[in-house]
């Protein structure tokens, strides 16, 4: 048996062919064209049959999709209601890909809550059973795991940590509409408003910056850091404390064995870590300030492991977590 995923982000779109295991077998990326959410979509699953074609595998070995999506998303209709950076809502997706590739079980899914499912099965859930997770990319998300299990609300949106308020005195506003939350605050969009300030203001700063060629700016500004450049300490600092602040009111509130972070923004962690620890020791409860804070063990494939764990779960139980 095999499985599909489909892990739709922001940015970009990764399609893949895993096996019973949840081994990947193939997979493509693309970006992700935001103007038609089933036009790309349409597009996704004419990979997945490229990938299935070239792996000699057919769709009747397939025993279920699974689909990561950016946004608000109705499991029970697979209907994507509302993901604000690619300006979709209402969509139909998972309705469209039963029909696209004939296909009963496919299980569409908030693309973070997927990522903590797939750590949960795959990665450090294996550790730790009552952890949270937080994607720190172009948005913030977070998804929240107690007793191995995916705890979702009333309305299926528990954990939404990019949405928590970390900022009062000077507040960004947030695409949700409101001031100074996280995702505002301390995303890979705030750190690439800090590293535009911060040129504006230094232009030594901006000499050294321009002259890296990392692939993007978050990369050069990690580059700078880790060569000691202040300006660029800071950035990570600040970014790190409103972090810190997201990570504290949830100890606060539900005293995990563990945070465990993803994303991009990720990969600077230990650059990030001063800062989070600076807000921890300032925020958390006195019993809480030692929360262990790692780094997901998936790396950059966690949203795609867990499009591939929501699936091999819809083919032992209709995908319930």
């Amino acid at each position: 048996m095999f499985v599909g995923a489909f892990d739709i982000g922001g940015t970009k779109t990764i399609i893949a062919l895993a096996d019973g295991n949840g081994t990947i077998v193939k997979k493509k990326q693309f970006p992700t064209k935001t103007v038609d959410c089933l036009r790309h979509v349409a597009v996704c699953c004419d990979t997945f049959r490229k990938i299935l074609q070239e792996c000699d595998v057919g769709l009747d070995s397939v025993g279920a999709i699974g689909v990561n999506l950016p946004g608000i998303v109705d499991r029970s209709s697979g209907v994507l209601e509302r993901a604000v950076y690619a300006g979709w809502s209402d969509v139909p997706v998972g309705q469209f890909i039963q029909t696209k590739l004939s296909m009963d079980r496919v299980v569409c899914e908030n693309d973070v809550n997927s990522c903590a499912l797939g750590e949960l099965r795959f990665g450090l859930g294996m550790k730790y059973r009552d952890f949270g997770w937080m994607t720190v990319s172009t948005g913030i998300g977070g998804a929240v795991i107690i007793d191995g299990k995916l705890i979702r609300g009333v309305n299926g949106n528990a954990g939404e940590f990019g949405h928590l308020t970390v900022e009062y005195e000077k507040p960004v506003k947030c695409p949700c509409g409101e001031y100074g939350c996280l995702e505002a605050q301390g995303s890979g969009t705030a750190i690439n408003r800090m590293i535009c300030d911060a040129k504006e203001r230094d232009s030594v700063f901006s000499a050294k910056f321009e002259a890296i060629d990392a692939g993007s700016d978050g990369a050069a500004l990690a580059e700078l850091a880790k060569k000691g450049n202040a300006v660029a300490l800071n950035i990570f600092r600040k970014v790190g404390n409103y972090i810190g602040r997201g990570i504290a009111s949830y100890v606060n509130i539900l005293d995990p064995e563990a945070f465990i972070i993803g994303g991009g923004v990720a990969a600077s962690i230990s650059l990030l870590m001063p800062g989070i620890r600076e807000a921890i020791d300032q925020c958390a409860f006195y019993a809480m300030k030692d929360i262990k804070i790692v780094q997901t063990a998936l790396g950059y494939d966690a949203a795609l492991i867990g499009a591939v764990t929501i699936a091999l779960s819809a083919t032992v139980r209709k995908g319930e977590f």
